[in-house]
């Protein structure tokens, strides 16, 4: 008999852009083989055709519909209440997840490890671990909220994400006023963790993440471009494209990983 593997609740923030929207959830859903997965969908007052595509989706689980756009912190604490969920896994709606893998499992392993006393790779060592990160680059101590695996007994001990009210643009421009406040309480309690295949690049906002205040700063319209043909599976068309955007390392760097994991894998 298998092992019978903990619930994930995947909580959706949802604000517009349906066409990021689309590739975050086709990506996500294309790259994770984690077996118990509920989806909850909160959008924060979106125009009708996001709304629509939302209804239409028959794997979401539980949607939330905000008549106004609520805020960040918001939203979050409305995924969170409505999960049954033993871990959280957040996603906004502008990443895209380009590694299909046990990615996911492994991340339970984590905490199951941790939990046991057994080593696990984290910041700081002293505390529990209380988050798994899946963004490419993020370093063992990032404690930025996505894309990311959270425990419940983590999210229950911290307290609720801060709520500002404030509307934005898109979904993740509001998180840097909540989650300042939000990573201040939980690294006084909890410790983070990067995933051995950290496998989400970012591709909304009006600069792509990874090259945030650098020379290769790119709008968003010129990503989009580049993503129009479709991923697929084994190919790494689009980590080629993310290479060509200046993130060369640290795809180059996560590449040889993997590559590393297959071959062990293997043998």
């Amino acid at each position: 008999m298998g092992k019978k593997w903990p619930l994930i609740s995947v909580c959706i923030l949802s604000f517009n852009r349906l066409d990021y929207l689309e590739k975050t959830l086709d990506s996500f859903r294309d790259a994770c083989t984690y077996p118990n997965l509920e989806y909850i969908v909160v959008d924060n007052g979106s125009v009708r055709e996001v709304v629509e595509y939302l209804k239409s989706l028959l794997f979401i689980d539980k949607m939330i519909f905000n008549k106004e756009n609520m805020g960040l912190g918001f939203a979050l604490n409305q995924a969170r209440h409505a999960a049954a969920g033993d871990y959280f896994f957040n996603l906004e709606n502008d990443w895209l997840f380009f590694y299909k893998s046990d990615w996911m499992e492994k991340g339970v392993l984590m905490f199951e490890k941790d939990e046991r006393g057994e080593h696990v790779h984290k910041k700081p060592e002293n505390f529990p671990l209380g988050l798994v990160k899946y963004k490419v680059g993020a370093g063992v101590g990032n404690y930025t909220n996505n894309p990311s695996l959270m425990s419940r007994s983590a999210y229950e001990a911290v307290g609720e994400f801060s709520q500002f009210g404030r509307e934005y643009k898109y979904v993740s421009e509001d998180v840097h006023r909540s989650e300042p406040h939000y990573i201040k309480r939980l690294k006084k309690k909890y410790s983070c963790a990067k995933s051995e295949t950290p496998c989400a690049v970012h591709i909304g906002g009006f600069t792509t993440n990874p090259n945030y205040r650098s020379r290769g700063r790119r709008r968003f319209e010129e990503l989009d471009e580049l993503l129009k043909n479709r991923w697929k599976k084994g190919k790494w068309n689009i980590t080629y494209n993310y290479m060509m955007l200046g993130n060369r390392w640290k795809i180059r760097k996560a590449l040889k990983q993997y590559k590393e994991i297959l071959r062990k894998n293997k043998n």
